[in-house]
Order: structure tokens, then C-alpha cells, then sequence
């Protein structure tokens, strides 16, 4: 009996890893056909050419993507590493520090995740044109950090909550000051769940499109996922395979970051499971 759940469980997870890959294994597929070879083709049919370069460099080229690449890039490391770094502070004042209120203030800070993000839409777009910073690179990061920071509050508090004391307390004792205590020994301690909130929170930004899309307009401000949607509004003259291409080369970062980050990452899910 043992043995027949093992094997069906295996089948199942075996057919939901097939139905998973299929439209990632269709996208690259046709990324690397040249349009002739996709027009004149069958979707399914591998591909005669190789062109996936070709159709990348054309993806490049086009200034919606290309633009939005880099503009994704600064609003991902940079809303994601301030974000972590404010959270982490705010996290030490509250455990470590145990500042008054630091519970309510907590929840104040965290209730930012309460309501869905979409209601924000509205009152921000407003705001943003009212103080002048609507369509601007400062207006965008000031959001993602913004957004990112409740979040990363939480998790770190967790965590923190669970470091002894006592370190802290020896180190009072060896005569480190506040912000010597956070740089030099919580803080190293922090380097596996800081991992973990590095790249949810920078592939949550860098697949932002609803906020990239309403915060701003040009293509000198927008994040690559807008980009990428006006690819698709004019896909016609730039061509399936051109657009598929763009939608690979757009998913490379998240994946090199994961990989780059994947000791830690591993080590800080363990870690925050457990706290």
C-alpha cells in the first residue's frame, strides 16, 4: 500500500513539474526561431535556426526594453537594499533596543500589508502628482522601498527574536555602543534571512507592473515589465520570436540572482521556518 502512494504521489508530482515547464519549454522554443521560421512553422515544431541571440540583441534595441532593463535594475537592488536595511534597524530598536511601544510599533509598520496593494493605486497616483513626483526615478524607488519595508520588518523581527540576549548583553559589557552592536554582531547574523528578503524583494520588484505602469509614463522612468507590455501592444512590428526573446532575457536576472544567493537562501528558509 506504502509502495502504491509513493508511486502515485510521484506521478503526480511528475506530471505537475510537465504541466509547469510546458509554456516555459514554448517560450524558448519559439525565442530562438527567426520570424519566418515561427510565421511559416508550427508552434511545437523545434526550431530550423537558431536565432535566440539575434532575437535578443532586436529586444535590446527597442528603447521600451532595453531602458527599462537597466531602470529595473537600479529600482530592484537599490528599493530592495534600503528597504532591508531600514527594516533591519527598525527590527533592532524593536527587539534589541526594546524601545516603548516597539509592539505597536511594529504593527503599525506591518499593517501596510494588510489591505490589497491595488487600493493604493488611486490615493498614490494623486499624491505622486501633487507633490511633483509622479514619472520621476526618486518617485519609484520611494515606493518599492516603501512597499518592501513591512515585509522585511517581520521577517526580520522574527528572527531577531530569536538571537540570545545574552551576546548582547556581553557586548554592553565589552563596551560597544548601540549601532556597534547592530554592525558587528547582529548584524553578520542576519546574512541568511537577508538573502531570503534580497531576492523575494527584488523579484517582486522587478516584476512590478501595475505600479511601474501607473507611476509613470516615459520610458526613461518605467521598469522593464511595463516595457515589456508596450513590446506586446506593438509585437507586430517587432515580431513574435523578438517578443518571446525579451520575455527570456527579462527572466535571466531573477534566476542568476537565485542561484547566486542560493547557499544562503536555503540556509535562511531553514532558519525562518524555524523561528
Amino acid at each position: 500500500m506504502k509502495q502504491t502512494m509513493r508511486i502515485l504521489s510521484y506521478t503526480f508530482i511528475a506530471v505537475l513539474a510537465v504541466l509547469w515547464l510546458l509554456p516555459i519549454i514554448l517560450v524558448l522554443m519559439n525565442a530562438t526561431k527567426s520570424l519566418e521560421d515561427f510565421t511559416y512553422g508550427n508552434i511545437w515544431k523545434l526550431p530550423a535556426t537558431f536565432h535566440l541571440f539575434k532575437n535578443m540583441s532586436e529586444a535590446l534595441q527597442m528603447g521600451a526594453l532595453g531602458r527599462g532593463m537597466l531602470n529595473s535594475f537600479l529600482y530592484s537592488f537599490l528599493g530592495a537594499g534600503l528597504s532591508i536595511f531600514a527594516a533591519a534597524l527598525a527590527a533592532f530598536g524593536i527587539v534589541i533596543l526594546r524601545v516603548k511601544g516597539g509592539f505597536y510599533w511594529f504593527l503599525l509598520i506591518y499593517s501596510g500589508t494588510i489591505f490589497p496593494f491595488q487600493m493604493y493605486l488611486v490615493p498614490l497616483f494623486k499624491a505622486y502628482q501633487s507633490f511633483g513626483i509622479y514619472d520621476t526615478f526618486g518617485g519609484m524607488l520611494l515606493f518599492y522601498v516603501a512597499i518592501s519595508i513591512p515585509f522585511c520588518l517581520f521577517l526580520l523581527r522574527n528572527y531577531m527574536s530569536t538571537i540570545p540576549y545574552e551576546i548582547v548583553e556581553s557586548a554592553q559589557l565589552d563596551g560597544f555602543k548601540s549601532f556597534g552592536i547592530f554592525t558587528r554582531i547582529i548584524f553578520p547574523l542576519l546574512l541568511p534571512p537577508i538573502s531570503v528578503l534580497l531576492l523575494f524583494q527584488f523579484t517582486w520588484i522587478w516584476n512590478d507592473l501595475v505600479f511601474g505602469m501607473t507611476l509613470s509614463r516615459s520610458e526613461a522612468v518605467r521598469p522593464v515589465m511595463a516595457g515589456l507590455a508596450t513590446m506586446q501592444g506593438m509585437f507586430f512590428r517587432s515580431g513574435v520570436t523578438t517578443l518571446m526573446a525579451g520575455i527570456v532575457l527579462t527572466s535571466l536576472p531573477t534566476i542568476i540572482l537565485f542561484f547566486v544567493l542560493q547557499r544562503n537562501f536555503i540556509k535562511g528558509m531553514l532558519l525562518t521556518v524555524k523561528s
